[in-house]
């Protein structure tokens, strides 16, 4: 545990007020940013991330829009502490987005600047703001059809601030207007949060805020270290899957996990997870550490998350040139497809084996969708109109609460992710047709997954349309028996029909769209939580009021007959039982090591049994984990093997708390929203718009 007996003293009151000071200097620095940048991205999505950190890059305090940010800060003031030493002065500037000193993708980019008092360096000063534009081959530089860093824009390694490097810059963007006034608003922070500061240290002394800068960092270990002794001791593994990595790697990618407590201490080992790729799934080691501790914190620290102190009680280690700790010239624009996605999963996964009420895992997609073109004529110095937008799915419901509904989840902050209908056709080409709830996306269980959503707009001039996401082939999984949420999908629609513009799904770089073209979001919600079987037949029929699930997805995820607006409750007890009774189970054979057909988990059955699951070679599969996630596999079928019996490896038995005899549920994850997914893509004209005019 984390000992603070050998900190000065200072009272719990003067220590509140400190760190109200800093929070709020931290707010001040997001509001002038809100209303400074000339942006949309930083005034209709709030992706960007303000903070103030020590003089070795620990976050003291930070908004809580994007706190996987922390890292990206963190990371760049040790840059900047390596390569400019005992030279940094008042009043530098330094800029940095570069994956493999600070993080993330190139879009974030990261301005940092130290503060001094008496001669000394205190603190440091920063903001990550998402730029729209970063150059590369597509507009909007978050490329869908990546293979390398090279082809998703201009990749700046952590230099002091020039006239002439923001002049190099911007002769590169597509929209310098605009990147000029984000870092601008980014510097003007600067000044905004040093005049805070000043008044701070001069009413405090400069020696009670660094002691008790250190007390709040402290405090936040030793509040997570006493969470952490109260778990059991052990080790327990989870592995989660992206789908693939683009055209040029189609193969799904594994992220395995090993999570170690030993006593007020966590380790996590990623070794066994994918080589990098050659494509879209990769993310730095700076990444892994940030998705970790955005899933941690909320259930070891929670209340607090503004200051990195919980992260001492931690460490984390990926294999160098893995898909989590990729090395250059790696494609690393997805990188929040592999935190969101697997790696979150892993977490959960973990922590689901030690605690008891850890939410089911939510979309995984970051969804980074960019529609662009040129203007006929300039606009404000732009050449380029452009509408970046991450849609958000539903969160996983947990033991006791339904998912809320088209949400980032709990590890994110203030994020509205969408922009209101009114200032996307204000300021771009758009037409928006409607924007509702997607109906049965919710993954099925005891409790519901959130619901994503359904939107589509229209291309009124010629353009790009570019897609960076995942869960299009793989949905996620549920916990303890739920279901995965639907399918993601983010298309062109043309003619009424969904155009192809990859190999793939939702790995598109710079397809050109036409006028009249439309864009269909058909958004993934979260998985559920619990056997849906179990689900009150009341709640499933609030549920079919409410339009969050059809008749058919009531009867056949749920097992509830619906009709005339009531429950059926002797057809309902009747289809519940058959559906009972058609589950399929495997008994556990010991095997000596899990088998892995590449990164893929092999799940070894017999004919027979395959023909009951209605699977076949190299289909998915599920192993239910009636305490915690579930576990993908591909199906092999094996002669050798008679009725239910199927080897399982040491980890799959670990993760499902099986030995040699027991049964394990398997099944597809495949639900009612899954197969009507395609009907589903569909947007003919007329639409209607989304805003009609009533009639008397």
């Amino acid at each position: 545990m984390s000992d603070t007996s050998t900190l000065p003293r200072i009272s719990a009151i003067t220590l509140e007020v400190i760190d109200a000071h800093l929070t709020y200097a931290v707010r001040e620095m997001r509001s002038t940013l809100i209303k400074m940048a000339y942006s949309p991205i930083i005034t209709e999505t709030h992706d960007f991330a303000t903070a103030i950190c020590t003089a070795e890059g620990e976050i003291i305090a930070m908004n809580d829009d994007i706190v996987m940010h922390m890292y990206d800060i963190r990371d760049a003031v040790s840059a900047a502490l390596r390569k400019y030493g005992d030279t940094i002065a008042p009043g530098d500037r330094f800029l940095v987005n570069d994956p493999w000193e600070c993080g993330s993708h190139l879009n974030d980019v990261s301005l940092i600047s130290p503060y001094f008092q008496n001669g000394k360096l205190m603190l440091w000063l920063a903001t990550t703001v998402h730029w729209g534009d970063v150059g590369g081959a597509v507009p909007g530089s978050v490329n869908g059809g990546a293979t390398d860093v090279f082809q998703e824009g201009i990749r700046f390694p952590l230099t002091r601030v020039t006239p002439e490097l923001l002049e190099v810059l911007l002769a590169n963007f597509r929209q310098p207007f605009e990147i000029e006034g984000m870092y601008s608003a980014q510097s003007t922070c600067m000044k905004t949060a040093t005049k805070r500061l000043d008044e701070t240290c001069e009413h405090f002394g400069v020696a009670v805020i660094e002691d008790a800068v250190e007390r709040i960092l402290a405090n936040e270990a030793s509040k997570a270290a006493s969470r952490i002794a109260d778990l059991a001791d052990g080790v327990y593994y989870f592995e989660d899957y992206l789908e693939n990595a683009g055209s040029a790697h189609p193969l799904p990618v594994r992220i395995a996990c090993a999570m170690t407590i030993d006593g007020d201490r966590l380790t996590f080992d990623f070794e066994g997870s994918s080589p990098q790729a050659n494509g879209v799934a990769n993310c730095t080691i700076t990444d892994l550490h940030a998705g970790v501790f955005e899933i941690l914190v909320p259930f070891l620290s929670p209340g607090h998350v503004s200051n990195s102190g919980a992260a001492r009680c931690w460490s984390i280690s990926g294999p160098k040139g893995s898909v989590v700790n990729s090395s250059f010239p790696a494609a690393n624009g997805a990188y929040a497809n592999v935190m969101f996605g697997a790696v979150h999963a892993c977490v959960i996964g973990c922590l689901s084996q030690v605690l008891d009420d850890v939410p089911g895992i939510s979309t995984g997609s970051s969804n980074n969708m960019n529609v662009a073109g040129r203007w006929p004529e300039e606009r404000e110095g732009d050449p380029y109109w452009l509408m970046f937008e991450y849609p958000p799915g539903g969160w996983g419901a947990t033991r006791h609460n339904d998912g809320s509904l088209l949400a980032w989840s709990f590890f994110m902050g203030d994020l509205p992710v969408m922009w209101p209908t009114e200032r996307i056709e204000a300021l771009n080409p758009i037409q928006i047709h409607f924007n509702e709830l997607y109906v049965d996306s919710g993954g099925p269980g005891k409790m519901r997954g959130g619901l994503g959503v359904r939107r589509a707009f229209e291309v009124l001039l010629p353009g790009t349309f570019t897609i960076l996401g995942t869960d299009g082939v793989l949905p996620r999984p549920g916990m303890a028996g739920g279901f995965a949420g639907a399918l993601n999908r983010v298309e062109v629609i043309r003619g009424g029909k969904p155009v192809v513009t990859d190999a793939l799904p939702l790995k598109t770089g710079g397809f050109p769209i036409i006028p009249g073209d439309i864009i269909l979001y058909l958004v993934s919600g979260g998985g559920g939580w619990g056997d849906p079987l179990e689900r009150d037949e009341d709640a499933v029929l609030a549920d079919f009021h409410d339009g969050y699930v059809s008749i058919d997805g009531a009867r056949e995820d749920y097992g509830v007959v619906l009709g005339d607006g009531t429950v059926d409750h002797d057809a309902t007890a009747e289809l519940r039982r058959t559906l009972r009774e058609a589950r399929q189970h495997v008994e556990v054979l010991a095997a000596e090591e899990d088998e892995l057909d590449g990164s893929k988990r092999v799940a070894r059955i017999s004919a027979g049994l395959a023909d009951r699951l209605g699977v076949g070679e190299d289909d998915l599969l599920e192993y239910v984990n009636p305490r915690g996630g579930h576990v993908r596999a591909w199906v092999r079928i094996d002669p050798s093997l008679e009725g239910d019996s199927s080897p399982i490896g040491p980890r799959l038995r670990s993760i499902c708390s099986v030995t040699s005899g027991d049964r394990v549920h398997v099944r597809s994850p495949f639900t009612y929203v899954h197969r009507r997914q395609d009907a589903d893509m569909v947007a003919a004209p007329p639409l209607g718009r989304l805003f009609t005019e009533i009639s008397a």
